[in-house]
């Protein structure tokens, strides 16, 4: 999460959506740096209106905006599946190392899910549970040159992102009937990607 006060304006970080990226590239002209550890530096939007908002207010009467991007939720997932693939989580319960993308999805969509598959929701990490308030500005990861073009407009310099911590490639597919119960059963994800933004608002 960054927080950058003269543009009032708050990026935070969704994982598997390019913020490691991000953070790199703006990190060092960012008031406020959430990182390293994932409870700060993905810090989800009830927790940041919970607490760190009210930080903030401490110092300006500003209420900073707030942005941050969203991936379709099977591409998503499949950016989860292969970076739980990693030696690193070999014989961990969260390891993703032989088994099908089928599986994991399967395992994604199960109640309670296994530890390979609790990754989270994207929906629950921009939206707040109790009053349904969402992220001012959410934008679609495959329509990134807009979300850059956002965020230099609103910050006022060039911004250059490089790929990083982009998880192995390699080509993976979903049945059609786990698709059909993934879009069914997280509905609510699909919905808040189909209306995220492919442009700069205004």
């Amino acid at each position: 999460m960054l927080y950058f006060h003269k543009a009032g304006l708050v990026f935070l970080a969704t994982p598997k959506s390019g913020s490691t990226a991000v953070e790199r590239a703006l990190t060092a002209k960012a008031d406020i740096v959430f990182q390293n550890d994932p409870n700060f530096k993905h810090c989800i939007f009830q927790r940041y209106q919970w607490r760190v908002e009210k930080m903030i207010g401490m110092f300006t009467d500003r209420v900073p905006e707030t942005v941050a991007m969203i991936r379709d939720p099977e591409d998503w997932l499949g950016s989860w599946f292969r970076f739980r693939h990693g030696a690193w989580l070999n014989g961990t319960p969260r390891s993703t190392r032989g088994m099908s993308f089928d599986q994991f999805v399967e395992g994604y969509l199960s109640d309670p899910q296994p530890p390979f598959a609790a990754v989270g929701s994207q929906w629950k990490f921009l939206t707040h549970p109790r009053n349904g308030t969402q992220v001012q500005h959410i934008f679609r990861y495959d329509a990134m040159p807009a979300f850059v073009g956002y965020l230099e407009a609103r910050l006022g310099w060039p911004i250059t992102l490089e790929r990083e911590n982009v998880s192995p490639d390699w080509p993976i597919s979903l049945s059609a009937p786990l698709r059909t119960r993934l879009r069914e059963q997280f509905s609510d994800d699909y919905a808040l990607y189909e209306a995220a933004l492919t442009r700069a608002p205004g």
